[in-house]
């Protein structure tokens, strides 16, 4: 009950702490979207200010005049100056049809935009294509940042050129800089091109793709600024507009909402501290409160412990009763135990002399042939020396040396199995060793019938290994399946070779009587054989299995479903560099 309540206290303080999260947050999302709607009406009213004058402008018959004819030079350059000191915007301009600035309001001062061609931006492309021309950009003549806004100024339906206000709009930055809050405003491009923090000011919220540099740079829109990606960092989308941003490791909830017909982006950036705090005191103020109810609970838990430690005490005498007549039958158990201790240490040893009695049998069958034969074979060429018939002499003398050898084959597998065998490094053909191989065990299959079907690759296969240990495993194989297929009327067996991902598969499968399911899992234990004493010790496998995992591969048997048994290794292909197959 206690930990159940700790599990309870815990839950209601986690569930308190996410809901003050959430209020919080969704207060701090209120507040920071009607925070954007006054920073989008003070922005659209700064620019809509100054949205009459290119149109003005564009309808003076001085400057159409002036356009047309260059003159009145003198008398448009005062009205530009005197319109633009009443209406307080930074600069107005007149361009022809190329792109020339012929009149400007600033045609006094030394940065003066008369004689300048601005035809490359695209406030006066959109002029020329009889749009309103909107566009911020740093001043290629003085280096200021500003607001232009272009009309067309047309005979009928000729183009003469275009009127340009430019208007400053950092009074607006520092507006919103001293109100303590982070204000941003980025372009198509994702470009901070407003923002009341000046270390973020021209950067970028997305990575620009080298078109949108390019279409940048034509535009000379902000002049040699190196447009840095900001760092902030994504750490969850809330909706549509609405995400909390990580950076300079301080959590940020950042808004952005499209300003309308300006293909512009307003952001408003507030630290999360505040929702934190609220969080953390919730949180401590309730886990305060579950410490002490839970200190409550451990007090009344120790009362009623107390109380059931007393009634403990009055069984206690009564469990000591039965413990003197528990400690007499674990006394009893314990001799028991031993005794079949014994027993089984007994049945060990009786096993152990039991396989050794049994690889004693099967070496003593083995050896005893080729003894009794050379015994015969010697006293044999005894009789052909007395005789002087040396031919057949060395006929005895082959024949003994094959006995011989063939008794060096049964200690040789001992070797094998008793010794680790060395790890040989070589590149072999497994086309070779299998020929090798069928070439060594063609005599059992005409002895007993064997119809032999191979499905082998033609190009070689070439793995890493030891051409004579290779050829063994494939002999052992043969002949275990040969000897499966002894007493069968049917008298098949395949072997096909494939190469599956980097390894090569050999299967060899048989029409033989199969292998039961007890005997699979013993199938590579050394001295196991289901042969008969003599013929067999029950090695090959054993030593087989060794070979393979030293090569680097495996081999497994299992039975077919139309009867019969399937080998199966697999083993480490190499290719032609020498090299594994990656």
């Amino acid at each position: 009950m206690l930990f159940l309540g700790a599990i309870l206290a815990t839950g209601l303080v986690w569930q308190a702490t996410r809901w003050t999260y959430t209020d919080a947050l969704n207060n701090l999302i209120k507040v920071g979207g009607e925070r954007l709607t006054l920073y989008s009406g003070t922005l659209h009213g700064a620019l809509s200010r100054y949205a009459y004058l290119p149109y003005v402008l564009s309808q003076n018959a001085d400057v159409k005049i002036l356009l047309k004819s260059s003159f009145n030079l003198g008398l448009v350059n005062n009205y530009l100056e005197s319109l633009n000191s009443e209406a307080g915007s930074e600069a107005l301009y007149v361009m022809n049809s190329i792109g020339d600035t012929l009149a400007a309001s600033n045609w006094r001062k030394p940065l003066s935009f008369v004689g300048k061609n601005y035809g490359f931006r695209p406030y006066f492309t959109d002029a020329k294509a009889d749009l309103r021309g909107q566009f911020f950009a740093i001043g290629v003549t003085t280096g200021q940042p500003g607001y232009f806004m272009s009309h067309s100024v047309l005979e009928g339906e000729r183009f003469l050129g275009a009127a340009v206000a430019k208007v400053n709009l950092t009074p607006l930055q520092e507006d919103w800089r001293e109100g303590g809050e982070t204000v941003l405003v980025s372009d198509a491009n994702g470009v901070l091109f407003l923002s009341s923090r000046e270390d973020w000011k021209y950067r970028t919220l997305t990575q620009l793709s080298e078109n949108q540099r390019t279409l940048i740079l034509a535009g000379r829109q902000y002049g040699d600024q190196s447009l840095e990606l900001l760092p902030l960092e994504t750490v969850e989308i809330l909706a549509e507009g609405q995400r909390i941003v990580r950076f300079e490791n301080v959590l940020y909830l950042m808004l952005s909402r499209p300003l309308e017909g300006l293909n512009w982006q307003l952001h408003h950036v507030v630290p999360l501290a505040p929702v934190r705090e609220q969080w953390q005191a919730v949180a401590a103020i309730g886990t305060v409160l579950a410490l002490l109810i839970l200190a409550l609970g451990l007090y009344a838990r120790e009362r009623r412990q107390k109380q059931i430690s007393r009634r403990k005490a009055r069984e206690a005498e009564a469990i000591q009763e039965m413990n003197l007549r528990l400690q007499e039958e674990v006394t009893e158990r314990s001799r028991t135990e031993n005794t079949l201790r014994e027993t089984q240490a007994e049945l060990v040893q009786a096993g152990k002399l039991a396989a050794l009695g049994h690889m004693a049998a099967g070496i003593v069958h083995e050896l005893n042939q080729p003894i009794s034969a050379i015994r015969t074979q010697a006293a044999s060429g005894r009789l052909l020396l007395d005789r002087e018939d040396t031919g057949k002499v060395r006929e005895t003398l082959a024949a003994v040396t094959r006995m011989t050898e063939h008794m060096a084959s049964i200690t040789a597998q001992l070797k094998t199995f008793a010794h680790k065998t060395p790890k040989l490094k070589g590149q072999v053909v497994l086309q070779d060793c299998l020929d090798g191989a069928l070439a060594m065990t063609a005599p059992l299959f005409s002895e007993f019938g064997i119809s032999l079907s191979k499905v082998i690759p033609d190009k070689p296969l070439t793995i890493n290994g030891d051409r004579a240990r290779v050829k063994q495993v494939l002999v052992n194989l043969i002949r275990n399946a040969v000897d499966a297929m002894r007493d069968c009327n049917q008298r098949d067996l395949r072997v096909e070779i494939s190469v599956q991902n980097q390894e090569v598969e050999i299967s060899m499968s048989d029409s033989g009587i199969g292998i039961t399911e007890q005997d699979i899992e013993e199938l590579f234990t050394p001295f196991f054989t289901t042969k008969e004493v003599g013929e067999g010790m029950g090695l090959g496998l054993s030593i087989s299995y060794r070979i393979v995992t030293d090569l680097g591969g495996t081999i497994r048997a299992q039975n077919l479903p139309d009867g019969g048994a399937q080998f199966i290794v697999r083993l480490p292909l190499i290719n032609q560099g020498g090299g594994a197959v990656k």
